[in-house]
């Protein structure tokens, strides 16, 4: 029984994988139970889990595997880490479960393998269950086929692709058993109900009976719609909407049928390849002089282009014949069977046929003109068959030009082919400008007097009417005659559209458009083009006034028309004109009558207040309050913006401002303001602001329409001052904006400008054209090259100034951008608010007409002489053009024959030709990219090294105006590669790696680099280095688009022998794969604008950027840059761009949490191997270079040579110092690179790394750091690692570090890995974590053993019996320390030891018992009294004297003291019968009078001390520690008590000797510079100096300056001496206690001065309050002999620090500072001590309420409120905190009232707060007597500000769940009879360790009798303590012991003496002081208990204590301060 339920005790993974069945089965039932709980999907619980599940799956147990697949289920369902396990998980499946015995095994098996596809894992889903295909046992194959089949039917073909299905379908259906072919014939049924006629072209090797079987099956399904029933995770919105839906058939037809597949045969064929195929000699018959020839060649080439698919090659010669056939050829017979080839070619190459299509268009339009029927018929398929390699665009400008060819047969053609094509075209594809051009070319060709081309001119227009709608269409088609209108619309009705539009589904929601009119000037974009087309289409229903300045303005000549982010934008204004009488009726619904009035009032001071008036009152209103246009045409009112009183304009403008920046500002109200503003430019008061409302107009109306207004305006005016600040405004508002604005127009302006008469205005214009010069380049210069010399070397030398910089981010209109667009410009070439047209830039020339056939024979002739001639001519034509069109004929064709010339000079010539050719046709480039590229590629393999560079610098400048994805497509590269030399691969893959590297994933063709793949692979094995070199160089950039599993599919593909050296380069770059993008909350987050930027400049294309130099500008300049530097050169600029590198070696930023966050949810890789693995060092330099980091550092880092690292640590070590900040920031990468380092092999790199860690800690711990769980983890663990080296050298800084790491990081949470260190093999590495173990126990307690000292102990047990000697002993050594600290429990916590080592741990104990080191106890002073027990008359308040203690000194001299006068002295002296200090000190006599040690009393009583006395130190005084920590309690005396003996009179100061005050300030910045030195005695010298000036009423104001930076460099030295030298073993202890008490004297003196404490501001009061509170909790300061009693003097600090500083900076900061400790996860004695004083606050606050500013402190709880809401206090171990700021919400609500709501000036959007939400709930709460009006919802807190009762008696404190269950023990114990008087004893000591807890709650649920006998229980054990103490208090003065530091006072002895009332005002003083009550009565006892050794006078001290009292103005009400306040 026992072995059967011993398994429960196991972790739940050890369950799982148990060797009893029946654990197993336990261990998944609970997990299934368990996934679904765990609500964090990337929780680190799953990541256990993932490497048992195939574990799971193949359990060899059936009832057990079944239960496992529920538990693999639910882990697939719920866990983000199960995507890993697909392939794994669902192999086991096939091979274990598919084919198991039992029905419910198969289902679930089935189950999961359908959740992994959900999960978006269906391709390694598909190809594990493929493999099962091939599986021996037919039961498997049959179930992976069903499996297969049931995933196609829920989630359709484009989830499981039937592609690999059908080439095994013919192998399944010939399969011996039968149910496999019966399951592979309803998967081929199931394939049928998705692609229908696309499977049975691919059925046709099957046998005829299967294909009858099949064809009856499918003729059954009939046409029965197919649905995908099971959804991806990502389709989930597809599932709704079909949900949504599911009820209207017609709309679930629209919009479930756009997702089903419509796949076409054409990708199930087998490609056949026909160049091979043809005959030797075609060639030559194609090009015979006989017909019969030529006849007989395309007879041959016809059948094999009949073939569906053919196999991409080189076409090039194919087509140049054909070509040449259908376009010159006489026969018309070969030119209809040469059309007919033409159409095979065409359909079976598809888009590989594209290079071709241009061509051939524009031979087939112009063959046309035939009129054999058959030749046409064929010409027509053909132009068809080349129109779907191509797209309409494309062929435009060929299709106008046959359009406008005189042959109307022509025409006719060219417009039916027209109408045809349209119908294979959607909206998306007519942007506006190509609509107008077909529009504008058919709307022409429809009044031709040819019938035949009206009529197809008409049908084309018809089914572009039916395509894009009639509202689109009637904008561009002007006025048409009704009869040919008519026709057009017939011609819609007819067309019959090849592709699905969604036109019909935009009409559905018209009418709800007009339902809601209020939503007309913010629509969603969906409303916004309907609008926009019915403005521009119906010009007539448009308001006169809007269209007709519309048409002003694009006819002006202020540069027309918006940039290319809104041209269209600019007509799109719906907001109607006001009319003056409408905008003032409207205005005075918000304004007041006198005001509107008063704006155009012809006294200045009466529209001075007006216009104020106004601008108070719309600041005042809500946005969508203000009526925008009426307020602007009231303000607009005579005399407007031309009022000549320049404060009543300078208002109205400020007030314009406003409106632009706060209300919705359209371009209806800038025309009503922008002449005047545009005129008012050049004043000289004004001019400015009118410039800044301009630009915010621009912000609200856009750039791209005030802009060219403003241009517009000024021209127009004859002042050249307003053109110039014209000209200045724009280039202001282009650097702010960015490049939005049409230059075409602009330049114009600039032409005018630099023309002009005035000087300022051709300044003006040539900084404008610099401006502009940053967006566009050298192109610019273009536009200028007509202007005379002298202007246009101003221009250039404008231009050099601008070279190498980059245009700055735009930082306006950024917000408005996006929605402002329309899907009218999203479709626009032109759209984009940064992008500039090219081809609306440059004035571009035709070259068509000089590129003649002529020349292109010339090009290709036999003679290099010609051809020579030949390229000069095409250069000079080039060269004189610059800027040319995209119609340049064969052109392209010409010149790659001439790349590939057998005279290299040549073909050197051609490279650089076709260089030139890139940039003279810009972005025109894309259209013969495969005609020309070949050539290039050609040219790379080439022998000469001179050649090939050329051939990479042409292909770049090629890549670099039109796109990576454009230049590598058509599998031009695949067909180079195949054929290619050596020199052309290795050349080709370096390019390639070099451009894919960076390039971003949509930049890039994927189809072509499939293509490449099998030659990349082909590489690695080739014979050439140098192409091995360079395709291993390009396998990592190919698998960064492709994805290594993309890229494993190809190997199939590759020979057996060569598959391992494949698959080893593809391991071996797989580590080194970016991590995927991470998601972008952080721009939503709002902060760091640059940082995105900079962020989205790293994703841009980086083609242009080596040639540019402009970094951000390159995505911009795409078009316009100068061909790119080669390989090589952008190499070595990258490289002294690395070498220049001068920034900060670390940046100080804000990424150390985002990494934190990152690592803990797995979107990165968690740093943990035990060998680092590229992919870590890879992602480690992405993170360093996103926080970046120096990139020389970075290079030295990461370099291969150990002499770089060390270079790399003594460069860090050097900044460590100077940039601490920095390496805070960094510490996790920096630490993580170190763990690097600790892999290597050198020791020098590793000792200099811990030589470095040693100061890194050092210097973090000196500076309060906390060290973060991410740093933790990742560095710890393999600094254990190093304890295990074999050199000292090592060991020992790793030793130390790890203690430096206790500073600032919890040892508990250090410990772990000390034990992880246990399981290593080294067993130095073992012995050094059990050393390591004993000394955190031995400093740190038993709080060290985690998960708990059973766990823990009993591991470090098991090292007893290790073999090696050093690991015995300190693993003996560590449970030594456990025994001095919990004494005989070590053996029950150790466990069972074996008999041997059970001796060797006693007999250790033992051994180490008698050696144990003596904690040394504080020795005894000699001189302190001795008290004595009574005489024979018993008297017990007799004490025998010694003589008093001299007078300490310290060594320096006393100024100014406050001491008490000589006179003074004197009456004391003679008052109390004592001799002065001399005569003390020369008189030993024993038996003197009694003496009262005033010195003691007044340190113990007085405010400060800083008297100077000679000879002795302060520490040599008995007690005097003690006794100096209670000096702040009490006020400032007003006379100091004068000792005895002592000479304190002040030395009178000269008024000459009065500082000045510069002086005394630069003293006092140097002294309080003093104070947070290292040194000890200069900071305590600096204190005493600074104590000085506070004991001096006079002095201490020049203080009053100087406080935040004394209290600052206070709290440096207090954090100093806390994480360093206490830290320190080294330093001696003695002089941190004099430290502290310094420094908390000087701070007790500053805040107990009124003047001085109220100065210190909230920033400085938290951070002195966190760093006190942290010494209050430092547990190291306990352990010192005087560390309890600076403990107590901090603890009244703090109090007097709340009670005395300012009152609302110092709630702020205590606000803020438990906002902070409860974010940062603080420890809960520091938050809870926070809290305390918080509560401290709280009940002050009803007094202090007129010190506070109200809206900071609700700002404050505001945050806090905002940062940790209500709602997520559920899920924290304590609300604690929550309930504090209810209580100070609760308190305030009391204090204030409902006046409360008006204080929240401070907080945005109060109104919708959860603080505002409280407080109005607070308020409407009825007030009742229990809780003081605060309501029952919080009691507790209300306890804590009751006025009278939290002054007496200590709040109820919430109890902790351990002290909650310990009381409920002990309540249990009194209940029962044996264990009642131990329970009440418990219940004794409970109450007084925990005094503010509250035991009503239990005493409440008993009877009255139980809650009696619970009372008299407890005064009974209380008696009988008191006994016990009088007992132990006789026998300590029978010893002789002192008892505290009041021992030293001694009792007069006289006749008169009356003891009683003396101890009464002592306990009285003593209790003030901040003494307990304890201790009080053992100093009282001590003090009366002895008796007097000699005989004397005896005095009474009564007197001495009511003049103590009085001078020190004690008040008897005094509020007590007890240890609950802190």
């Amino acid at each position: 029984m026992e072995e059967d339920t011993e398994y429960l005790k196991l972790p739940l993974e050890d369950r799982c994988i148990h060797k009893l069945w029946k654990a197993r089965l336990s261990g998944y039932e609970e997990c299934t139970k368990h996934f679904p709980k765990i609500v964090d999907e990337r929780s680190p619980e799953f990541n256990k889990f993932a490497p048992l599940m195939k574990k799971f799956v193949t359990d060899s147990n059936a009832v057990a595997q079944e239960k496992a697949l529920e538990a693999v289920l639910a882990y697939v369902e719920n866990a983000h880490v199960a995507g890993r396990t697909a392939g794994d998980v669902t192999n086991g499946i096939v091979q274990k479960c598919l084919a198991a015995p039992k029905r419910g095994t198969q289902e679930k098996a089935l189950e999961v393998i359908l959740m992994y596809c959900e999960i978006e894992k269906y391709e390694v889903v598909q190809e594990e269950l493929m493999k099962g295909f091939t599986q021996k046992n037919p039961k498997v194959v049959a179930a992976s086929v069903r499996a297969v089949t049931t995933a196609l039917r829920e989630f359709g073909p484009k989830v499981m692709n039937p592609k690999p299905l059908i080439k095994q379908m013919h192998t399944l259906l010939e399969d011996r058993d039968k149910n496999v072919r019966e399951e592979s014939k309803k998967m081929v049924i199931e394939m049928y109900r998705w692609i229908r006629q696309a499977l049975k072209p691919q059925m046709s090797s099957l046998k005829p009976v299967q294909i009858q079987e099949l064809e009856a099956e499918f003729d059954k399904l009939g046409n029965e719609k197919v649905v995908q029933t099971r959804f991806l995770r990502s389709q989930q919105d597809l599932k709704a909407k079909m949900e949504a839906q599911g009820d209207e058939e017609e709309e679930e037809d629209e919009e479930v049928e756009p997702d089903a597949p419509e796949l076409d045969p054409f990708e199930f064929m087998e490609p056949v390849d026909i160049l091979s195929k043809l005959p030797k000699d075609f060639y030559e018959k194609a090009e015979a002089t006989k017909w019969k020839d030529r006849k007989e060649a395309v007879d041959l080439l016809l059948p094999l282009t009949q073939n569906p698919k053919l196999e991409s090659g080189d076409y090039h010669d194919l087509m140049k014949v054909l070509k040449k056939i259908i376009g010159k050829d006489s026969n018309v017979m070969i030119v209809a069977v040469a059309a007919q080839c033409l159409t095979g070619l065409a359909k079976g190459l598809k888009k590989k046929f594209s290079p071709f299509a241009l061509s051939f268009t524009e031979t087939i339009l112009e063959k046309f003109k035939e009129k054999k029927v058959n030749v046409v018929s064929a010409l027509r398929d053909a132009i068809d068959a080349v129109f779907q390699a191509t797209n309409i665009e494309a062929i435009q400008e060929t299709v106008s030009g046959a359009l406008a060819n005189k042959n109307p047969q022509v025409k006719a053609e060219t417009a039916a082919f027209l109408s045809r094509a349209f119908c294979y075209c959607t909206p998306t594809v007519f942007n506006k400008k190509l609509l107008k051009v077909y529009i504008t070319d058919l709307v022409k060709t429809l009044n031709e007097s040819d019938p035949t081309v009206r009529d197809n001119s008409a049908m084309a227009l018809g089914v572009m009417l039916k395509v894009v709608g009639e509202k689109q269409l009637m904008v561009f088609i002007g006025e048409v005659e009704n009869l040919k209108m008519q026709k057009i619309k017939e011609a819609a009705d007819k067309a019959e559209l090849k592709v699905k539009i969604s036109a019909p589904k935009a009409k559905k929601p018209a009418p709800k458009k007009e339902a809601p009119p209020p939503a007309a000037e913010p629509p969603p974009s969906t409303t916004a083009p309907p609008k926009k087309v019915i403005k521009a289409g119906v010009k007539p229903g448009a308001s006169s006034a809007g269209p007709a300045k519309g048409k002003k303005r694009l006819k002006g000549g202020g540069g027309g028309g918006g940039g290319g982010a809104g041209g269209g934008v600019l007509e799109e204004c719906t907001e109607a004109e006001l009319s003056i009488e409408d905008a003032v009726e409207k205005a005075s619904e918000v304004l007041p009558e006198d005001v509107v009035s008063g704006v155009t009032d012809a006294n200045w001071k009466t529209r001075l207040a007006a216009v104020e008036s106004f601008g108070n009152t719309i600041q005042t209103l809500d946005r969508s309050e203000i009526p925008c246009q009426a307020l602007v045409r009231v303000l607009a009112q005579k005399p407007g913006f031309k009022d000549n009183n320049f404060q009543v304009l300078k208002l109205r403008l400020e007030a314009l401002k406003n409106l632009a920046e706060n209300s919705d500002f359209t371009r209806r109200s800038g025309e009503v303001c922008i002449q005047d503003l545009v005129e008012k430019l050049g004043d000289p008061k004004n001019g400015s602001l009118c410039g800044e409302v301009l630009m915010t107009i621009a912000e609200a109306a856009k750039l791209q329409w005030v802009g060219p207004e403003v241009m517009t305006r000024a021209f127009e005016q004859k002042s050249p001052k307003i053109q110039e600040m014209a000209l200045k405004w724009l280039s202001d508002a282009i650097t702010d904006f960015g490049f939005v604005l049409q230059p075409k127009a602009l330049i114009g302006d600039i032409k005018k400008a630099l023309a002009h008469t005035n000087p300022g205005v051709r300044t003006a214009g040539i900084s404008l054209c610099g401006t502009i010069y940053l967006y566009m380049g050298a192109t610019l210069r273009v536009f200028f090259e007509d202007e005379k010399p002298a202007l246009l070397q101003q221009i250039d030398s404008e231009f050099e100034k601008m070279n190498g910089t980059s245009p700055p981010a735009p930082t306006r209109g950024l917000n408005r951008g996006s929605s402002t667009e329309n899907d009218d410009d999203a479709d626009d070439v032109d759209s984009g608010p940064a992008v500039i047209n090219v081809q609306d830039l440059v004035p571009r020339t035709n070259i068509s007409d000089q590129l003649t056939s002529t020349l292109f024979t010339e090009l290709a002739d036999k003679n290099w002489k010609v051809r020579n001639e030949a390229l000069q001519k095409v250069s000079n034509i080039i060269s004189e053009a610059k800027f040319i069109k995209g119609d340049i004929s064969e052109l392209p064709t010409a010149l790659c024959a001439r790349m590939m010339d057998t005279n290299k000079n040549l073909a050197l010539e051609a490279l650089r030709l076709t260089a030139s050719l890139s940039a003279a046709l810009g972005p025109n480039c894309k259209p013969h990219t495969r005609n020309i590229v070949p050539g290039m590629l050609a040219a790379l393999g080439d022998s000469k090294q001179n050649i090939r560079q050329q051939a990479l610098s042409t292909l770049n400048s090629w890549v670099e105006q039109t796109g990576l994805k454009e230049t590598v497509d058509g599998e031009v590269f695949a067909d180079a590669l195949k054929s290619g030399s050596p020199f052309l691969k290795s050349e080709l893959f370096l390019w390639m790696a070099e451009k894919l590297k960076d390039a971003p994933p949509k930049s890039v063709n994927k189809e072509e680099l499939h293509a490449c793949t099998q030659y990349l692979f082909m590489a690695l094995e080739d014979r050439n280095a140098d192409v091995r070199k360079g395709a291993n160089e390009a396998v990592l950039p190919f698998m960064i688009h492709l994805g290594y599993d993309g890229m494993v599919k190809h190997t199939n593909k590759v020979k057996p022998s060569s598959k391992n050296t494949v698959m080893q380069a593809l391991e071996k770059a797989k580590p080194n794969l970016p991590a995927k993008p991470q998601p972008k909350p952080k721009a939503a987050a709002g902060g760091g604008t640059g940082r995105g930027a900079a962020a989205a400049a790293a994703e841009r294309p980086q083609a242009s950027a080596p040639a540019a130099g402009r970094g951000a500008a390159a995505g911009v300049k795409k078009g316009l840059r100068a061909p790119s530097a080669t390989r090589t050169g952008s190499g070595s600029s990258r490289k002294d761009q690395e070498e220049v590198d001068t920034s900060p070696l670390l940046q100080v930023n804000n990424l150390k949490q985002q990494r934190a966050s990152d690592e803990q949810r797995l979107r990165v890789l968690r740093w943990d191997f035990t060998t680092p693995r590229q992919e870590f060092i890879t992602q480690l330099k992405d993170q360093m270079t996103a926080a970046g980091l120096n990139r020389q550092l970075m290079s030295n880092m990461f370099h291969q040579d150990f002499k770089f690292h060390i270079k790399a640590i003594d460069a860090l070590n050097e900044d460590l110092n100077s940039n601490l900040p920095a390496c805070i920031a960094n510490l996790d990468l920096v630490l993580k690179w170190l763990t690097i380092r600790f892999f290597d092999t050198n020791p020098s790199v590793i000792m200099k790394a811990m030589d470095y860690l040693q100061q890194v800690f050092q210097c973090v711990s000196e500076e309060g750091y906390h060290l973060l769980d991410l740093e933790a983890y990742s560095f710890l663990p393999f600094l254990v690692t190093k304890f295990g080296d074999p050199k000292d050298a090592i060991r020992g800084p790793a030793r130390n570090i790890a203690k430096l790491i206790c500073n600032i990081y919890p040892a508990s949470k250090v410990s772990p890995y000390m034990m992880d260190g246990l399981k290593a093999k080294n067993a130095r590495q073992r012995a050094e974590c059990l050393e390591a173990m004993g000394n955190l126990i031995e400093v740190y307690g038993m709080s060290v053993c985690q998960p708990s000292p059973g766990v823990a102990l009993k591991e470090i047990a098991k090292q007893i019996a290790d073999r090696d000697n050093s690991v015995r002993n300190a693993a003996l050594n560590a449970l030594v320390q456990v025994y001095f600290r919990e004494g005989e429990k070590v053996f029950k916590l150790v466990g069972n030891l074996s008999d041997k080592d059970m001796s060797l741990l006693e007999e250790r104990i033992k051994r180490a018992a008698k050696n144990r080191p003596v904690i040394k106890k504080p020795p005894v002073e000699p001189e302190v009294p001795t008290v004595r027990g009574g005489g024979a008359s018993g008297r017990a308040n007799r004490v025998i004297p010694t003589p008093a203690q001299p007078a300490p000194v310290i060594t320096r001299e006393r100024e100014g003291a406050d001491g008490a006068t000589g006179g003074e002295q004197s009456s004391l002296l003679k008052r109390f019968g004592m001799r002065n200090q001399q005569q003390q000190q020369s008189s030993a006599n024993a038996n003197a009078p009694f003496k009262i040690d005033y010195g003691l009393i007044e340190k113990l009583l007085e405010d400060n001390d800083t008297t100077e006395r000679p000879q002795y130190k302060i520490e040599e005084i008995p007690d005097m520690n003690s006794l100096l920590n209670y000096k702040p309690v009490c006020p400032t005396p007003a006379s100091r008590l004068t000792r005895p003996g002592f000479t304190a009179t002040s030395r009178p100061v000269s008024s000459g000797a009065q500082i000045d005050t510069e002086g005394a300030a630069q003293a006092i910045n140097l002294v309080i510079s003093q104070v947070a030195t290292p040194d000890a005695n200069t900071v305590i010298t600096a204190l005493s100096q600074l104590d000085e000036v506070l004991q001096s009423e006079e002095r201490s104001t020049q203080l009053a300056p100087h406080i935040d930076q004394l209290l600052i460099l206070a709290t440096l030295q207090y954090r100093l001496v806390l994480n360093t030298k206490m830290a320190n073993p080294n330093v001696n202890k003695e002089e941190c206690i004099k430290i502290y008490r310094s420094l908390t004297n000087c701070l007790m003196m500053i805040f107990n001065n009124k003047q001085l404490g109220t100065q210190a501001t909230r920033d400085v009061l938290r951070d002195v309050v966190h760093v006190l509170i942290n010494i209050l909790l430092d547990p190291r300061l306990a352990q010192l002999e005087d560390g309890p009693q600076i403990i107590r003097a901090i603890n009244v600090l703090v109090v007097r620090i709340v009670e005395k500083a300012q009152f609302t900076h110092v709630f702020s900061a205590l606000l803020k500072l438990l906002h902070e400790s409860v974010g940062s996860g603080g420890g809960c004695k520091f938050t809870e001590l926070v809290m305390k004083c918080n509560w401290k606050v709280i009940r002050i606050l009803p007094t202090r309420s007129n010190d506070l500013d109200l809206d900071q402190i609700l700002l404050d709880v505001h945050n806090f409120l905002v940062a940790y809401p209500v709602n997520t206090w559920a899920e924290r171990p304590s609300d604690t905190p929550l309930r504090t700021i209810k209580t100070v919400i609760h308190t305030l609500c009391k204090v204030y009232g409902t006046n409360i709501l008006s204080h929240f000036s401070k907080i945005e959007n109060a109104q919708g707060s959860e603080l505002h939400k409280y407080l109005t709930k607070t308020l409407k709460k009825p007030k009742t007597e229990d809780d003081g009006g605060v309501g029952d919802s919080n009691r507790l807190a209300a306890a804590q500000v009751t006025s009278d009762s939290a002054e007496s008696v200590k709040s109820p404190k919430r109890l902790s769940k351990t002290a909650h269950n310990t009381l409920s023990e002990i309540f249990r114990k009194i209940g029962s009879k044996e264990n009642t008087k131990e329970g009440l004893i418990q219940l004794y000591e409970f109450k007084q360790k925990h005094p503010e807890a509250d035991i009503e709650p239990f005493l409440r649920k008993s009877s009255q009798f139980f809650q009696n006998y619970i009372e008299r229980g407890l005064k009974r054990v209380e008696m009988e303590r008191q006994a016990e103490g009088k007992v132990a208090a006789s026998q300590a003065s029978e010893n002789g012991s002192n008892s505290g530091p009041l021992a030293s006072i001694q009792v007069p002895d006289t006749a008169n003496f009356n003891m009683n009332e003396l101890v009464a005002q002592f306990k009285s003083i003593a209790a003030r002081a901040g003494f307990d009550n304890t201790y009080i009565d053992t100093a009282v006892k001590d003090i009366c208990s002895a008796e007097n050794k000699g005989s004397g006078e005896r005095l009474d001290i009564s007197e001495y204590i009511k003049t103590l009292s009085s001078d020190y103005g004690i008040e008897q009400n005094k509020e007590q301060f007890s240890s609950h306040d802190q």
